[in-house]
């Protein structure tokens, strides 16, 4: 790792600036065990290539249909525009190979249906606080 590499690290760690609007977390329902997921996880469950959590549960994974949050989890973790992700899917369920994921309006939905299913995994805007459903972390190694 060159020092250059090493000192914009150190200056990202350290820079703690408001969350902006938009910027997505990952959430499951409270009593989900999973507290952090590697990326290539995250990856892997929304593109439809992981769909058991360990314990053997199928994953119900859902996606804003829309807006911001959408945006910026699609691009900033999926490393797909939300154009990109939508003909990802619309390829998958035209060839047979998979359903795609459950859409739902907003950070309002994301948090009732994932209150009312463990299995359950979406992710709403940063500033959204909810005791029914926990933050997961995602582990971007490189």
């Amino acid at each position: 790792m060159t020092v250059i590499r090493i000192i914009s690290i150190l200056l990202l760690l350290l820079w703690s600036g408001p969350a902006l609007a938009g910027e997505a977390v990952l959430v499951v329902h409270r009593d989900n065990p999973v507290s952090s997921l590697e990326l290539a996880d995250v990856r892997a469950i929304f593109l439809g290539k992981k769909v058991f959590w360990d314990d053997g549960n199928g994953i119900e994974v859902l996606l804003q249909k829309s807006g911001e949050t959408h945006q910026n989890f699609s691009q900033n973790t999926l490393g797909k525009s939300p154009r990109q992700l939508s003909m990802y899917w619309k390829r998958i369920l035209f060839s047979g190979e998979g359903l795609p994921p459950r859409e739902v309006d907003g950070d309002d939905q994301i948090l009732e249906t994932i209150a009312a299913n463990v299995k359950a995994i979406g992710y709403v805007d940063s500033h959204v606080k909810d005791n029914r459903v926990k933050p997961v972390s995602i582990i971007r190694e490189e």
